[in-house]
C-alpha cells in the first residue's frame, strides 16, 4: 500500500462549521452469511469455471501482499438486477467471496458524487434494508447451490451479518480527512449511526473515536455498524472491514449453535445415564455424535481466527485490532472459547459416565462367571464328572 507522508495542509480546523463539501467515492454493503462447515475453494473454483463458461462471471484468487491467507479466498464477480438505495443505485455487478471455513461475503457497491449530507441518509436507508439482503441472500444461494459438491455438510444460516463500508476517495483540494471530520463532525456520527435524530455530545465523541490515520492524506474511522474510509486508495480497508464482518457473523453463529448444544447437554446426560444395562447402544452413540459436533465447532472457531495474518505492515495490523475492538469480536471469542470450554468438559463427563457403567457391566458379567464357575462342578452333565 502506497501511503504518502504527513503534510499539513490547510482546512484542519478544530471547530465544527458543517458547510456543504462535495465528496465522491463508493459505499460498500457488505453482508456476510455461513453455507457449511468448509468449503474446497480448489474444487469450488473448478465448478464456478465449468458452470460459468461465456458468462458475464469473473474469478480471482488475489489478496493484498500483507494479507496472509490460507487458503486464499475465492472472488466471484456476477451480474445482478439494478437496486436502488437512498436514491443511489448500486452497480449491477456484485463480488462475492468464498472463504474455506464456510462462509460468503457479499459486497454491494453503491457509487456516490454529492453532498457529504447525503452520506447520512445513505447509511439510513441502508440500515436493515430487506431488499439488499434478500438479494445479497439470493446471491450467497445461488453461488453456493453451483458449488454444492465442495461444501461440506452445506446449509444456508438464516443469520445474517451486515456492514456499511463508506470509502470517501475525492474531497475539496486543500482540505484534510481530519479537517472534515472536525468541521461535519456532528454529521459524520450521524451517519456512522444511521441515525435520524440529534445526538449527545458524549454519543458523538464515542462514534468518532475509534479512528485511525497512515498520513495526512487518510483516515479511516470505524464504528460497530459502519465505518467512514477517507482514501484515495481503499481497497485494503475495505478487504479488512469484509473479514471482520464474517469474523462477526461466525462467532455470533458458532456461540448460537454452542447454545443449543449446551442445552441438549442435559437431556443427553439422562439418556446416557437411563442405558443402564448395555450403555454401548444409545449413550455410546449420542456421546459420539457430540463429540463431532464439538470437533466441528472448535475446528471453525480455529479456522476463523486462523483464517487472516497481517505481514510487514505494522499499520494494517494494528487497524485490524481496532476493527475488531469495535466490533467487539475479542469479546465474541472469549465467549465462544469459553462456552467450547464447558462443552469439553461436558463431554469429559458424559465419557466419565459411560466408561464407569462400561465397568458396572464388566463387573457384573465376571461375577457371573465367577458364580457359574462356582455352582458348576455341582451341576449335573456340567461337571465333566
Amino acid at each position: 500500500m502506497t501511503k504518502t507522508a504527513s503534510v499539513s495542509l490547510p482546512g484542519d480546523s478544530e471547530r465544527e462549521t458543517g458547510g456543504p463539501v462535495r465528496v465522491g467515492g463508493v459505499c460498500h454493503a457488505l453482508f456476510a452469511f455461513d453455507v457449511g462447515i468448509g468449503i474446497d475453494l480448489a474444487r469450488a473454483e473448478a465448478l464456478v469455471r465449468d458452470g460459468v463458461r461465456g458468462s458475464a462471471v469473473r474469478i480471482r484468487r488475489p489478496s493484498p501482499a500483507w494479507f496472509e491467507y490460507k487458503p486464499t479466498p475465492l472472488r466471484v464477480s456476477a451480474e445482478v438486477a439494478p437496486i436502488k438505495v437512498a436514491q443511489m443505485a448500486c452497480e449491477t455487478a456484485v463480488e462475492c467471496t468464498l472463504y474455506d471455513f464456510g462462509a460468503i461475503g457479499v459486497n454491494f457497491r453503491i457509487p456516490f458524487d454529492s453532498d457529504i449530507a447525503d452520506l447520512a441518509e445513505l447509511t439510513r436507508a441502508l440500515y436493515d434494508n430487506q431488499e439488499l439482503i434478500n438479494a445479497a441472500r439470493s446471491c450467497a444461494e445461488s453461488l453456493a447451490g453451483s458449488i454444492k459438491e465442495a461444501i461440506s455438510r452445506y446449509e444456508l444460516s438464516a443469520m445474517v451479518e451486515d456492514y456499511a463500508a463508506i470509502s470517501v476517495q475525492r474531497w475539496p483540494e486543500g482540505v484534510t480527512p481530519k479537517g472534515l471530520l472536525q468541521s461535519h463532525r456532528t454529521l459524520l456520527a450521524r451517519t456512522l449511526q444511521a441515525e435520524t435524530g440529534e445526538l449527545s455530545e458524549q454519543q458523538i465523541e464515542h462514534t468518532l473515536a475509534a479512528r485511525m490515520g497512515y498520513g495526512s492524506g487518510d483516515l479511516t474511522v470505524v464504528d460497530w455498524n459502519a465505518a467512514l474510509i477517507f482514501d484515495p486508495e481503499p481497497s485494503d480497508v475495505v478487504s479488512l472491514l469484509q473479514h471482520a464482518n464474517v469474523e462477526l457473523l461466525e462467532m455470533r453463529l458458532l456461540d448460537e449453535q454452542l447454545d443449543d448444544m449446551l442445552d441438549r447437554s442435559r437431556e443427553l446426560m439422562e439418556k446416557v445415564l437411563k442405558a443402564r444395562i448395555w450403555p454401548l447402544s444409545k449413550g455410546a452413540k449420542a456421546i459420539r455424535e457430540f463429540a463431532e459436533l464439538a470437533t466441528d465447532k472448535a475446528l471453525l472457531f480455529e479456522g476463523v481466527n486462523n483464517g487472516i495474518k497481517l505481514l510487514g505492515e505494522q499499520y494494517m495490523a494494528r487497524l485490524y485490532r481496532l476493527i475488531s475492538d469495535r466490533m467487539n469480536l475479542p469479546q465474541w471469542d472469549a465467549a465462544v472459547l469459553h462456552k467450547l470450554e464447558t462443552v469439553e468438559s461436558v463431554y469429559d463427563k458424559l465419557g466419565t459416565i459411560e466408561s464407569t457403567k462400561r465397568l458396572e457391566v464388566l463387573e457384573i458379567v465376571i461375577i457371573l462367571l465367577i458364580a457359574f464357575s462356582i455352582v458348576m462342578p455341582f451341576i449335573p452333565g456340567l461337571s465333566g464328572k
